[in-house]
């Protein structure tokens, strides 16, 4: 039996997102020229300005996309767990193997607040909002442990993920997740003890 699938077209927005997302993970968001964006993109000057008026547009469209796609796919993710210790692996998890996908260079939200989060004070709006969006998360989880203190667990649990994170960008190797999962073990059960 032939099955036909129907592919959505993209639009030429989305072609420039898509583009420019993936040349900004795997480069910088300085390096990367609108020019180049524009050619990688195989649109006209007119059509990128048309909808990006300036590169602070495209960089705060790009990251509201990423926010959005990574929210939607840890939700779907943890959704599936009922016990909330896997609910914090799950999270834990995914978020390692997004990280390592981007071939360790690092979280694309902390690289924008490091390149260009002072050239383009809008974004801090967007990297905000992901980030009080991964505590809000990271808590729940925590207050259905039932921890003794959940906030400064997922303080300790967050700061742990920026340490892995710079570490693999430094050494330039992707993070081994199971080692640093027994540590966060060993804090939880500190913390419910």
């Amino acid at each position: 039996m032939n099955a036909e699938i129907k592919f959505k077209k993209q639009s030429k927005r989305e072609i420039i997102l898509s583009t420019a997302t993936q040349l900004f993970i795997q480069e910088s968001y300085i390096a990367v020229g609108i020019d180049r964006i524009i050619t990688e993109s195989k649109v006209a000057k007119m059509t990128f300005y048309k909808n990006f008026p300036s590169k602070e547009n495209l960089v705060f469209a790009c990251l509201q996309e990423l926010k959005l796609e990574m929210k939607i796919a840890v939700e779907e993710q943890i959704s599936s767990k009922t016990v909330p210790l896997e609910k914090l692996e799950q999270l834990y998890m995914w978020y390692i193997d997004w990280v390592n996908q981007n071939g360790a260079r690092g979280c694309p939200f902390h690289k924008a607040r490091m390149d260009v989060g002072s050239l383009y004070p809008s974004i801090q709006i967007v990297l905000d909002e992901y980030r009080n969006w991964l505590f809000d998360t990271t808590a729940s989880i925590f207050k259905e442990m039932q921890i003794r203190d959940p906030l400064t667990l997922t303080h300790l649990f967050l700061s742990l993920l920026d340490g892995l994170i710079n570490g693999s960008v430094c050494e330039e190797a992707p993070i081994e997740p199971e080692k640093t999962w027994n540590y966060i073990n060993t804090l939880i059960e500190l913390e419910s003890a």
